[in-house]
């Protein structure tokens, strides 16, 4: 979640979207994440948040606040009856969490950047409606993490196939336990132990097979139009159907306020240590000097 693009999206993906990230990444880009409204056939209100931070969706402090801002004008709305996560940014869902937020923070700064980017989490998963994240493009790390808190994964699967995972171990971080237990659920549990122990990143047709991507589309308006369908499809009454979310998450829902803080020193301990900051240092001078090159 944290260091995932040192190795993996850096190295492993070289599509033109990654080369994209590494000559754009060090310029800042707006923090948006807007919502629109969409009236259903059924009734109600098709919620869609659409990330919107260039180059790559990264995460860092004012990009979470914006989702979280986001989440508050979902929450507000009475009449939602499903959630839409996706992204305007071209190649991808979410690269997951900035460098150089992570570069050189302090304690206070790590902790306020992993608190509220588990209570986003939180927040996603606990919302009691159909949700679908809507994957067009690299979804790595802290970009994962958020399309798992999602009910459902749908995924384009272009000409130059983006990758999908939980790759925190490929870069010297530990999967916490709360995730790995989702991987493992939506998953199973030896697809989780051969997967996450090597921080391995999937093609889409990977996560597919394995259920951690629902469904595949060749493009991203034959995926949108499956998404419109599915929602408008739905004649459920509103109330059971919430209900019946709420009973289903409830038990990992306690599960991962129980072990909530349990997990942060374990990752301070790993982002602030010498290794660990050295990588990031190096990838970011690597970054610098190749934005510095003619195109």
């Amino acid at each position: 979640m944290t260091l995932v693009l040192v190795r993996r999206a850096f190295v492993a993906c070289r599509s033109h979207a990654c080369d994209m990230l590494q000559h754009r990444l060090m310029s800042a880009g707006p923090k948006l994440a807007p919502v629109a409204f969409t009236a259903l056939d059924g009734g109600g209100q098709l919620a869609k948040i659409t990330m919107n931070y260039p180059p790559a969706n990264l995460f860092d402090s004012s990009s979470l606040q914006a989702l979280g801002a986001a989440m508050d004008a979902v929450e507000a709305t009475s009449d939602v009856r499903g959630l839409v996560l996706q992204s305007d940014v071209r190649g991808f869902f979410s690269a997951g969490f900035s460098l150089p937020a992570l570069y050189n923070v302090d304690r206070a700064g790590f902790e306020r950047l992993w608190v509220t980017g588990k209570h986003v989490f939180r927040r996603i998963y606990a919302l009691p409606v159909p949700s679908i994240a809507a994957i067009d493009g690299h979804a790595l790390g802290l970009g994962c993490v958020m399309a798992m808190a999602c009910q459902r994964r749908f995924m384009v699967a272009s000409e130059r196939p983006p990758l999908i995972g939980l790759n925190e171990v490929a870069v010297g971080m530990p999967v916490p336990e709360w995730l790995a237990t989702r991987f493992r659920d939506l998953t199973s549990t030896r697809d989780a132990e051969l997967i996450l122990p090597r921080g391995s990143s999937l093609s889409p047709t990977q996560a597919h097979k394995i259920g951690l991507v629902d469904s595949l589309y060749v493009s991203r308006s034959e995926m949108n139009d499956a998404i419109h369908s599915d929602f408008n499809s739905c004649r459920v009454s509103a109330r059971a159907q919430q209900e019946t979310i709420r009973g289903l998450r409830r038990q990992f829902l306690d599960y991962f306020d129980t072990c909530f803080d349990q997990d942060t020193e374990l990752f301070w301990q790993a982002i602030s240590s010498h290794e660990t900051q050295t990588a990031i240092g190096n990838a970011l001078a690597q970054l610098k000097a190749k934005s510095r090159k003619p195109n």
